[in-house]
C-alpha cells in the first residue's frame, strides 16, 4: 500500500485519455502514467521493499490518485537523493532525454546536436544533460522570448523554429550537428535534416503539431541520413529489470550530481484537478503542473 506524494501531468497523459495514444488503459482506469508515492505498508513476505521507500508509481495503476496497492514486481525506487518533485518525474522525460544522447548517435565533447521544442521538459533536460556532457545544442523554438531560460540552462544557440533555421550553422563555426531530435513533426523535422551532417540521425519521439513530416528522399538517398523513433514505454517493456536499474543508477547519480532540475509551473491538489487540467493546456506555460498531496 502506498501513497502519492506527487505526479506531473504530461501530454501523454491527454493522449491516453483522449484515445490516441499508443497504448491505451483498459477500462475502467485510472489516468496519470507517472509519478511517486511512498510506501506505507507490505504484504507478509515482502523482503524487497519496507514501509518509507520512495517508488515510482505503475503506469498501468494510474498516478492521478491517493493510494494504490501494488504487486511487488511491479515496483521500482525512486531516487530518494533526488528531490520529490524532481523525482516525481523522473520515469519519463529525464530517461528519454537520457537515451536520445547515448543510445542513436556516438557523441564526444565538441559535438554539436539540434533539437526542436527546446522549451519542453526534455528540450530542457536534453540541454542540461548536453552542457554537462560538452556537446553544443541548438535550440529551435516558436518565439524568442524563452532565449534567455535556455541559455541558463546551458544553450549554445537558439533559434527561430522555421525554413530559415539552417542559417543557425553560421554560427557553429561550419560544425554541423551528428544528431536531430525531433518531437514536434511536420515540417521542422525536414528543417533539422537540412542541418545535419552525413551520415547523421533524426530522432521522432514525439508529433506535437500532429502533422505528417515530409519524407526526406534527397537526404536518405545523398547524404545517408538516417531516421529513427524512439518511445520510452516501449523501452521499458522490453528491457529487463536489471537493464532500466541500471540506466536508472547512471542517470539519477548524473541528475544528483549536477543538480539538473526541472520547471514546474504549478501544483494542485487532485480536488482541483479541472484547474490543473486547463493550466496544463495553457499555451505558454513555463513548466510541468503537478498534482501534489
Amino acid at each position: 500500500l502506498a501513497e502519492m506524494l506527487a505526479a506531473p501531468i504530461n501530454p501523454a497523459d491527454f493522449g491516453r485519455i483522449n484515445g490516441t495514444y499508443g497504448e491505451l488503459a483498459e477500462l475502467p482506469a485510472t489516468a496519470g502514467n507517472e509519478g511517486v508515492a511512498r510506501i506505507i505498508a507490505v504484504g507478509n513476505g515482502v523482503s524487497e521493499f519496507e514501509e518509507g521507500n520512495l517508488v515510482f508509481i505503475p503506469q498501468e495503476t494510474g498516478s492521478w490518485r491517493q493510494y494504490f496497492v501494488a504487486p511487488v514486481d511491479t515496483l521500482f525506487r525512486a531516487p530518494e537523493k533526488l528531490p520529490i518533485e524532481i523525482a516525481a518525474m523522473g520515469w519519463v522525460n529525464p530517461p528519454t532525454a537520457w537515451q536520445l544522447l547515448h543510445n542513436f548517435e556516438t557523441l564526444k565533447p565538441g559535438d554539436w546536436i539540434i533539437q526542436n521544442a527546446a522549451t519542453s521538459a526534455v528540450g530542457k533536460l536534453v540541454i542540461q544533460f548536453a552542457n554537462h556532457l560538452g556537446i553544443h545544442t541548438i535550440n529551435l523554438v516558436r518565439d524568442l522570448s524563452s532565449e534567455p531560460r535556455l541559455k541558463e540552462l546551458g544553450a549554445d544557440l537558439v533559434a527561430l523554429d522555421n525554413r530559415d533555421a539552417y542559417k543557425s550553422l553560421e554560427k557553429t563555426g561550419g560544425r554541423r550537428p551528428k544528431l536531430a531530435l525531433n518531437s514536434v513533426g511536420g515540417s521542422s523535422a525536414l528543417s533539422m535534416v537540412k542541418c545535419l551532417q552525413d551520415g547523421s540521425t533524426l530522432v521522432t519521439f514525439g508529433g506535437m503539431d500532429r502533422q505528417p513530416a515530409p519524407f526526406p528522399t534527397r537526404y536518405l538517398i545523398f547524404n545517408d541520413i538516417r531516421l529513427q523513433g524512439l518511445w520510452v514505454s516501449k523501452w521499458y517493456r522490453d528491457s529487463s529489470r536489471e537493464e532500466i536499474e541500471e540506466m536508472m543508477t547512471s542517470l539519477y547519480t548524473f541528475m544528483e550530481h549536477t543538480k539538473t532540475g526541472i520547471d514546474v509551473s504549478a501544483r494542485f491538489s487532485l480536488e482541483d484537478y479541472k484547474a490543473a487540467l486547463a493550466q496544463s493546456l495553457s499555451p505558454g506555460k513555463q513548466g510541468k503542473a503537478l498534482f501534489v498531496r
